[in-house]
């Protein structure tokens, strides 16, 4: 056996001791954490994540006597199927996301063949997706050591494993896995570890479309210590050969495999009712009667998106300094601006920024207490409410009526507290007006 180093000399004589042990990751040294701190409180998240699933699966069943939702997972049952009688997923039949989505529904079949048993796909596909949450969770931790000290970086971690709603679609989607990309990203991003980050957010790409909405906000904040030559190169360094290997011997094979890399596979159906896009269409046309319609509604809201978008980006591209925290900001803004405005929309979309949110929050008691009332309204949005008032195209009660009133008044504060909550964490402290003039006064020094 080699000889121990110095370092371990010390950490060994520090433990035996009882003295602290300064903690380190990714090449950043905690000197005010102890190693046995961080553990505890990895362990206490590991716990409350897969606790708090247990009790979201009793409650929604035993308690309120609603359901759990298996749509999703026997669609993924449906994809691997075919891969007994030697079909290829993409090459002889369809599937409407990314490539990367097989990998876990490859995993989870696994078992499910060995065993012959259907259900053991469903406990496997579950068990995955809470691996993952559990990743995301520990993800959240230490972006929250970096921009936080401990007890804030605890609390966020704290807020996500109990974020009830995240929750239950996480052990009924797919969408904890392309989240653990976009986090994973943003983790290694903060920590200098550029390509990683890029790495993490392009295989996000290649699973669920969303966490690309990270890769030009992430190549800016990088390009504060380098350029923004050297990171887009960076990026492209990594996203063709992905593209190579991932897409294009598919694409010659069956072109439209391109239709899997579209933003929603959806948008054909119409406008979903359980988006902000009909709730103003709602009250523009069955209350105000003033004959717009649904498409012209979304168009406007699309434009908005748009807007907002790009007013993120030129944020991220005036910042003078690099501040972790405005990163998470822009990233949270740009990925609840491309749900929000949507004409179509899925309750598990939450999952997609919850991770972001809880860091976000963590520092400031109201911003904790509207959370939670944001995770009160996405569960009772789904499932309580789906088929009782809504379904994806249409409210279940008539225009007008008693039933319809309360659908829409239900959406209406659903995305009045939503908003609100995004106000209170993007508002600059100095007011819109006074940033966007630090912002143009710094450009033209500059210039």
């Amino acid at each position: 056996m080699g000889k121990k180093s110095k370092n371990e000399n010390i950490s060994e004589e520090k433990r035996g001791k009882g003295e602290r042990v300064p903690f380190s990751f990714l090449g950043t040294d905690y000197s005010r954490i102890d190693q046995k701190m961080v553990k505890n409180h990895l362990l206490w998240l590991i716990v409350a994540v897969i606790a708090v699933k247990f009790v979201v699966f009793f409650v929604t069943t035993a308690v309120l006597h609603s359901f759990v939702d298996y749509f999703d997972i026997g669609t993924y049952f449906q994809h691997a199927t075919p891969l007994l009688e030697g079909q290829l997923p993409y090459v002889n039949y369809q599937v409407e996301y990314p490539i990367l989505s097989m990998v876990p529904i490859v995993l989870a079949f696994i078992p499910a063949v060995l065993t012959q048993n259907p259900m053991v796909f469903v406990l496997s596909f579950q068990t995955l997706m809470i691996l993952c949450d559990i990743l995301i969770v520990i993800c959240v931790y230490f972006i929250g050591l970096k921009i936080w000290n401990e007890e804030t970086a605890f609390r966020a971690g704290l807020l996500y494993a109990t974020a009830f709603s995240t929750a239950y679609f996480v052990i009924t989607k797919s969408d904890a896995f392309p989240t653990l990309f976009l986090m994973a990203a943003v983790l290694f991003t903060i920590y200098g570890k550029n390509m990683k980050g890029y790495v993490s957010s392009i295989l996000g790409f290649f699973t669920k479309i969303f966490p690309a909405i990270a890769i030009p906000f992430l190549v800016i904040y990088n390009a504060k210590s380098t350029s923004l030559k050297l990171e887009i190169i960076s990026t492209v360094k990594v996203l063709v050969p992905a593209a190579i290997v991932l897409i294009i011997p598919l694409a010659l094979i069956r072109p439209e495999i391109i239709n899997s890399y579209m933003f929603a596979s959806g948008t054909s159906l119409g406008v979903y009712v359980n988006t902000a896009t009909y709730t103003l269409y709602a009250y523009l046309q069955d209350i105000l009667h003033l004959g717009v319609s649904p498409s012209a509604v979304s168009a406007f809201m699309y434009v908005i998106m748009a807007l907002i978008i790009l007013l993120l980006l030129y944020v991220a591209w005036k910042e003078p300094q690099k501040k972790p925290v405005v990163l998470l900001k822009l990233i949270l803004g740009a990925i609840v601006a491309a749900i929000f405005f949507t004409k179509f929309h899925s309750p598990q979309y939450i999952v997609w920024f919850t991770p972001l949110l809880c860091l976000l929050v963590a520092d400031n008691l109201y911003k904790i207490l509207l959370f939670y009332l944001v995770q009160v309204f996405a569960y009772i949005e789904f499932p309580l409410m789906f088929n009782s008032f809504y379904t994806n195209l249409a409210y279940v009660n008539p225009v007008g009526s008693g039933g319809w009133y309360a659908t829409l008044l239900f959406f209406t504060l659903q995305y009045l507290i939503l908003t609100a909550l995004m106000y209170m964490i993007l508002r600059p402290k100095e007011g819109l007006i006074m940033t966007m003039k630090k912002y143009i006064s710094y450009t033209s020094q500059k210039g």
